[in-house]
């Protein structure tokens, strides 16, 4: 089996640093602009070919991950369609299914799989030289295959989400995905956002005991690649933010009557929400 990966950066190179092995032996290809990241991936041996041209790592592979923003992974398909044979399955891990879905089924052959993923999994630096073979521990492989995937197709991607390390594989709908991760990660850069935006952090370097920090971890931003994701989930995202504005409203009102009881009420709801869904679970 030949793999192509194509994008070498973090979830990229730290895929490629897992494969060896896989499906009894797989020669992996990878493509990356980046001569120094290829170079660095053939002399660490994650990789057995290396190309700074998409179509060549694509020439002949069985499996294809796009790792690349999802406007890319879609022109590198485009551009390169002659080279990927048929029965090929392609995958991807961006943080955007319907998008991906929508558009590569306009491009794609009958005779190719395209079958949407998203590892649960980063860091806030990037790049081949931040990649880790630890990477998916203990994470999360969302799999949103649809009604004309072949089932084969759908259990290779899966296969490959369980020998990388990946804890939970979950299928879901791109529709779900789509509207979950609004709340749990585009959302999340949102706030972060918005606490830098404010003004107030000028003032508040000797002010907090790490709760500012804490809450701003993720505004240490790609802001090319979370400025693509926010517009291509535009409708999910807008729907969290308004949520989120109608909770803020909700404690201001209370906090300007005097109103503890109901502030009390928010807080007690929100830390049992807390505790029953997002404490550290084995």
């Amino acid at each position: 089996m030949k793999v192509a990966i194509i994008g070498l950066g973090l979830i990229g190179g730290s895929i490629a640093r897992r494969l060896r092995g896989f499906h009894g032996g797989c020669t992996v290809a990878a493509y990356n602009r980046s001569e120094e990241s290829l170079n660095l991936a053939m002399r660490d041996g994650v990789i057995d070919e290396a190309y700074q041209n998409a179509g060549d790592a694509m020439d002949g592979a069985d499996l294809i991950i796009l790792c690349l923003y999802p406007q890319l992974n879609i022109d590198m398909v485009r551009d390169n369609l002659s080279r990927i044979k048929a029965g090929a399955v392609i995958t991807d891990v961006s943080g955007v299914k319907r998008f991906m879905i929508e558009n590569l089924s306009e491009i794609l052959p009958d005779t190719v799989d395209f079958v949407g993923a998203h590892p649960m999994a980063g860091r806030e630096v990037g790049g081949y030289k931040s990649s880790t073979d630890t990477l998916f521990e203990k994470a999360s492989f969302l799999v949103t295959p649809t009604k004309n995937n072949k089932p084969e197709s759908v259990a290779l991607v899966r296969e490959l989400a369980d020998y990388i390390g990946c804890k939970h594989v979950v299928t879901t709908t791109a529709e779900e995905h789509d509207a979950i991760i609004a709340y749990t990660s585009q959302l999340m850069h949102v706030v972060a956002v918005a606490l830098c935006d404010n003004p107030m952090i000028e003032r508040s370097t000797f002010f907090s005991a790490g709760s500012l920090r804490d809450c701003t971890r993720v505004a240490k931003i790609n802001e090319v690649m979370w400025s693509e994701l926010f517009i291509e989930n535009k409708t999910e995202l807008v729907k969290r933010i308004r949520e989120m504005e109608a909770s803020l409203e909700k404690m201001a009102v209370a906090t300007e009557n005097e109103d503890r009881n109901e502030l009390e009420n928010i807080m007690r709801h929100a830390c049992a929400q807390k505790l029953k869904w997002l404490e550290e679970k084995e």
